[in-house]
């Protein structure tokens, strides 16, 4: 390949893709083993050139449109499959195929995520790939602050992901409900680990330790603790575990507008009756979860429930899903779930004025009100193990109490580091 006709490739391809997401990210330095000379192969690394993800693009189409053949790409593929999951590209997430001196791919590089990259590399007729990784320094770190909105956008108003309000919600969702429980004024503390590269630039949160939330002035805990078996979870201050069997709701929700009760006015037909479950409502097509552990008995369009999923629990519990604009293909009588399994998406199949979804409880065939039945919990921290609980749960609310320095009244959250370690 000439050098002119080699500057033309470069400066078409950058200046597409400037066009399409802005600046390009620049070439990322590979680990040692992966530089320089593929094994038996052309020199590599005269020019690198970046392609992005667009909306529909799956890694074939990427890779033909960069000169590979449709043998190559499936060699390629066949190489990744042992190596990483490549199926679920986000658009816009960039690849990079290095080049060796006839113009010819050579290498391609692919980041998994802040601290993980797949690298594959011609070796002869057929390729070879190879993950490699870099550990990142984990912080221990203290965020405090008040809510004035919701969690959510008070944690992004101060600089912080919203991730983390949904490990939040994800560790204290057996005790509050977060799309209907928070009130103005209630504030939290929480300790987690941040993951930093190499650079001191951070990328991603580890694991929540603790977390302590004021709701109306009442105060919620939970504490992340690893038992000598490997078994973790969540415990509130005594040591009693907070998960249960069933999360407070099987979807993300913007309000409900339904109620369980014995007598209610039919939205339609306009008259009374029962309505023994909850209406959610959600955008159509809003995923919908499995509460618990249990086995799928019935799936399907049922009448005036519209597209239904009924599942069977432990316990002699059972839920039922309605009014579902459809379900996943593998949701059929006898498959089992686990909890948080999509089994459905919200819909307004069968009788209904709206996307939503009807959740129903019920236990040996009796309904009960989902939102104020008492489930039961986990067990608890076993007896011998509870003075090493309660040292670290301490050393924890420790954490919370330590003084920090306190900014910008718009930005009500404090940070405080409180440890760091290499790796994780």
């Amino acid at each position: 390949m000439t050098g002119g006709l080699l500057a033309a490739v470069v400066l078409f391809g950058v200046g597409v893709l400037k066009s399409w997401y802005g600046p390009l990210p620049e070439a990322p330095g590979m680990p040692a083993a992966a530089a320089g000379a593929v094994p038996d192969g052309p020199k590599v690394g005269l020019f690198s050139v970046p392609d992005r993800f667009a909306r529909g693009d799956s890694l074939s189409d990427v890779l033909v449109r960069n000169g590979l053949s449709h043998r190559e790409v499936g060699s390629v593929s066949a190489a990744l499959r042992d190596v990483a999951d490549v199926r679920r590209l986000k658009v816009g997430q960039t690849l990079w195929l290095h080049r060796d001196e006839r113009g010819d791919v050579a290498r391609i590089e692919l980041p998994l995520d802040d601290f993980r990259e797949v690298a594959v590399f011609r070796a002869g007729p057929a390729w070879d790939a190879h993950e490699f990784s870099t550990e990142p320094l984990d912080r221990r770190e203290v965020v405090q602050g008040e809510v004035d909105s919701s969690l959510y956008q008070s944690l992004v108003r101060a600089g912080e992901r919203g991730d983390l309000a949904v490990l939040i919600a994800r560790a204290l969702e057996y005790d509050i409900d977060f799309h209907r429980d928070t009130r103005v004024g209630d504030s939290y503390s929480v300790v987690v680990d941040k993951l930093y590269d190499d650079a001191g630039d951070w990328k991603d949160y580890g694991e929540l330790h603790a977390v302590r939330y004021l709701n109306a002035g009442r105060p919620i805990y939970a504490f992340r603790y690893e038992l000598p078996t490997g078994e973790s979870g969540y415990y509130d201050y005594d040591g009693n575990s907070i998960q249960r069997a069933f999360l407070m709701s099987p979807v993300a929700y913007t309000r409900i507008s339904g109620v369980f009760t014995s007598r209610r006015l039919h939205p339609i037909h306009r008259v009374y009756r029962p309505h023994y479950g909850v209406d959610y409502v959600a955008p159509l097509g809003t995923p919908v979860m499995s509460t618990a552990d249990g086995v799928v008995t019935d799936a399907g369009r049922r009448g005036p429930n519209g597209i239904m999923v009924t599942l069977r629990h432990a316990g002699g519990y059972m839920t039922k899903y309605l009014h579902l604009s459809r379900f996943p293909p593998e949701i059929r009588p006898g498959r089992r779930v686990s909890q948080r399994d999509v089994i459905g998406y919200v819909g307004s199949t069968g009788v209904s004025t709206g996307p939503h979804l009807d959740y129903r409880l019920y236990r040996h065939g009796r309904p009960l009100n989902p939102r104020t039945h008492i489930l039961p919990p986990g067990p608890p921290i076993p007896a011998e193990h509870l003075v090493l609980f309660r040292a670290w749960r301490d050393e924890l609310v420790g954490s919370f109490e330590r003084p920090v320095r306190r900014p910008p009244a718009r930005t009500p959250v404090t940070r405080t580091v409180v440890g760091a370690t290499e790796g994780s």
